[in-house]
């Protein structure tokens, strides 16, 4: 479950003596000029005092964002599997201070979140990493309170036609499967942005927005 992003900084870490890698803080820099923050934020529907949960968080760097969104009396809960990535939560959560931000150790069928307690969840670049995704669809709605988002962002495959195997392989996923999934597991499917933005690497990223039924 850990994102792109999170992939790219290990390996720069690793070799960066040989391939001139930057730094993480320099990629986040350059993300913040394409990722779209405030329009992610809007679309889950924050506001102080909400719980909002990442779910395949990678090194955080959406954490911060959704902790400022939510305010010290709401709740960040940063999912990871990843042992390197959890431990890279944990130390943002200490260099930024964030006492409103909870790392919780998942597992590939279940983000391990508390029943019916959250106003929204995030995705972003994990969906296509999750080979249970049906169960972590079932963990999530579960989570959520009636009326809850799910925002899914992800990157664009590079042949749509291909079978889902094959998507993922690519680091990649349909939006059109991505909805059909949501709705199988029960969300309602708000929104479909199949051109959100453009990512740093060129790849098309897509934003799907679900919601938890009232009823």
């Amino acid at each position: 479950m850990r994102s792109r992003a999170a992939e790219r900084v290990l390996i720069c870490l690793a070799l960066a003596t040989l391939l001139g890698c930057t730094t993480a803080s320099a990629q986040t820099s350059g993300r913040d000029a394409w990722q779209r923050v405030p329009d992610v934020i809007s679309a889950l529907a924050l506001e102080p005092g909400s719980r909002v949960a990442d779910i395949g968080a990678g090194s955080g760097y959406f954490v911060p964002h959704l902790a400022e969104a939510v305010g010290p009396g709401g709740r960040v809960f940063a999912v990871e599997i990843n042992e390197w990535a959890l431990g890279q939560l944990q130390s943002l959560i200490e260099d930024e201070g964030l006492g409103n931000v909870e790392v919780v150790r998942g597992e590939v069928d279940d983000p391990h979140l508390p029943a019916g307690s959250l106003s929204a969840a995030l995705m972003v670049d994990a969906y296509h990493e999750m080979t249970e995704h049906r169960a972590m669809l079932d963990g999530t709605y579960a989570a959520l309170e009636p009326g809850g988002r799910l925002v899914i962002l992800d990157l664009a495959p590079y042949d749509a036609s291909t079978p889902r195997d094959h998507q993922m392989e690519g680091h990649g996923i349909g939006m059109d499967l991505v909805a059909r999934d949501l709705e199988e597991a029960g969300f309602e499917v708000l929104e479909q942005q199949p051109e959100f933005t453009e990512s740093g690497r060129g790849r098309r990223q897509w934003m799907l927005v679900g919601r938890r039924p009232e009823r």
